[in-house]
């Protein structure tokens, strides 16, 4: 049988190296989720066996995106930032394009241009990077962020407010997100469940340890025939 390129070899020991290839493809979405566990705004992963995981091996596991809201935690620094809402904040990258993210947890450089944690700056509803007219000398008190994602800027001295700009949220697709709920102050945490991904490494585990012994018991089997033939030749 020939899958579109793959030949389907049905021995045992051709079954049991997929079947670990395929378990191993498995169990590393989980400890990747496992290792992001402490990241603000990580999504966690589920794998997805695609048809023909019999000829295809590892390359049938996938992985979706689960974009359930993780815990908003209290932060109290006025430039965190946590959606409420599905959706993704928007950065520019160093090619021009756009990178999308949950880490709200931002910053200010010395021009006034604000940023994420590895310095792409943040762009606005508009599409365009959000530059402060000046950096407040006071953040909690003068600066403020609504749940629309507007930044107003509040001079004490002068007694003026000015709206800066507002923080564009975009949904999966690239395109404006239909409903905002920012939360100035908190950090999403990552929304990965340490034991539901504890409990699904398990069962992967007890099924690759059953396939190594089963290839091995295999591959037993087979060198004492070979070693047979030989001395019967």
């Amino acid at each position: 049988m020939e899958l579109k390129g793959y030949v389907y070899a049905n021995d045992g020991l051709t079954i049991s190296i997929k079947a670990m290839h395929t378990q191993m493809s498995l169990l590393n979405v989980h400890t990747d989720n496992i290792a992001n566990y402490g990241i603000p705004g990580y999504q966690k992963k589920s794998p997805v066996i695609t048809s023909f995981a019999e000829v295809l091996g590892p390359n049938a596991v996938d992985s979706a995106t689960n974009t359930d809201i993780g815990r908003l935690r209290r932060s109290g620094y006025p430039l965190d930032v946590a959606l409420n809402t599905k959706g993704y904040f928007q950065k520019l990258n160093a090619y021009g394009g756009v990178d999308l993210t949950r880490d709200g947890r931002f910053q200010l450089d010395k021009d006034g241009y604000l940023k994420a944690l590895d310095g792409k700056r943040i762009l606005s509803a508009s599409g365009l990077p959000i530059r402060l007219p000046y950096i407040p000398e006071n953040l909690e008190k003068e600066l403020k962020i609504t749940p629309s994602g507007e930044v107003m800027l509040y001079n004490l001295k002068k007694g003026s407010v000015t709206s800066a700009a507002t923080i564009g949220v975009a949904n999966e697709q690239g395109s404006a997100a239909s409903e905002v709920d920012m939360k100035q102050g908190y950090v999403e945490d990552s929304n990965v469940m340490l034991q539901d991904e504890y409990m699904a490494i398990m069962p992967l585990r007890r099924e690759f340890e059953a396939n190594r012994q089963m290839f091995i018991v295999q591959n037993d089997n087979l060198s004492r025939m070979i070693q047979e033939l030989g001395r019967a030749q």
